[in-house]
């Protein structure tokens, strides 16, 4: 079953075959996981990459200068936006010098755009805080069901560049749909024991996916986002996984583990470690891959 959901997700729509060498677009991503989007969705009439690894955290790349050619070459930027990469994307846009893909015009998209972010913030934030996202959460592709909205928006902005193909982009991006809206079935039934559980996470980087597999974080290591905990903030918290009686502790890969490995010492909490992101792990080739990974991962280590 399996090998058929990747057969849908990598080679849909091959039959037919531009006229033209130039017919095929150029895709640049600021992560694997909208690159393998824009691949299902593009299909042959597209080539697409991302700017980073899966395995490292999107936040702190650095615009490096074969990045700057790619872009410059490139005829759709992709970006996960909500300021997720404010840190190098807008020195690597200035550098690249291609007005195709600059803000406003067609060879640009911020796909936070297409979906429903949450944590939008309605004061003014401040620095005290912590690593605090003023325009909402951008983890938002750990929502499976905003990858299907991710797909749309791809193939609408896709037959713009490329109107003489938008019949397959769009059914590429339904074939895309009923793939996951047919794995998402199996996966909730996967996970169908965490429903409504307390469940501890790193950071606040997790939010989409307890709100699509409907399990409740109640906290977080960290005591604001992007700040290290301290002893202070990990004996609360033990007093905390005690009285509530929480068994699980949720982390992507590139967060330290002393803290994680104390409070399992201390409570016995049991940390999973979840990849993140499409190319996080060896296997890990399109978005369905993420997903099933993911939810490996949490039924071992929830039971």
């Amino acid at each position: 079953m399996k090998f058929i959901y990747r057969i849908v997700f990598c080679s849909v729509m091959f039959v037919v075959s531009p006229t033209h060498a130039n017919a095929v677009l150029l895709i640049e991503s600021t992560t694997q996981d909208l690159a393998a989007i824009a691949s299902a969705v593009g299909g042959q009439y597209v080539k697409s990459s991302s700017l980073t690894m899966g395995t490292r955290d999107p936040h702190f790349a650095v615009a490096k200068p074969s990045m700057i050619r790619r872009v410059h070459k490139a005829d759709l930027l992709l970006l996960v936006g909500a300021d997720l990469e404010i840190g190098w994307l807008p020195l690597l846009l200035k550098s690249a010098r291609n007005p195709q893909v600059q803000p406003g015009n067609p060879g640009y998209l911020d796909l936070s755009e297409a979906v429903t972010l949450t944590g939008v913030s309605t004061v003014g934030i401040t620095r005290d805080m912590g690593d605090v996202h003023e325009k909402g959460n951008p983890h938002y592709w750990l929502d499976p069901r905003n990858g299907i909205k991710i797909a749309n928006a791809i193939a609408k902005q896709l037959s713009k560049l490329a109107p003489e193909q938008a019949e397959v982009f769009q059914s590429n991006a339904v074939a895309f749909a009923d793939v996951l809206n047919a794995k998402f079935i199996e996966w909730k039934q996967a996970l169908r024991h965490l429903k409504n559980k307390p469940v501890i996470t790193y950071h606040s980087s997790l939010d989409y996916l307890a709100a699509a597999f409907e399990f409740n974080i109640v906290a977080q290591v960290e005591p604001k986002p992007g700040i290290a905990p301290s002893a202070a903030s990990l004996s609360r918290l033990i007093d905390k996984i005690e009285k509530n009686k929480i068994s699980l502790l949720i982390m992507e890969p590139y967060y330290e583990r002393r803290s994680s490995a104390y409070l399992q010492q201390q409570t016995g909490i049991m940390p999973v470690i979840i990849p993140q992101s499409v190319g996080a792990q060896p296997g890990i080739e399109n978005y369905a891959d993420l997903f099933d990974a993911i939810i490996k991962e949490l039924k071992i280590g929830s039971q």
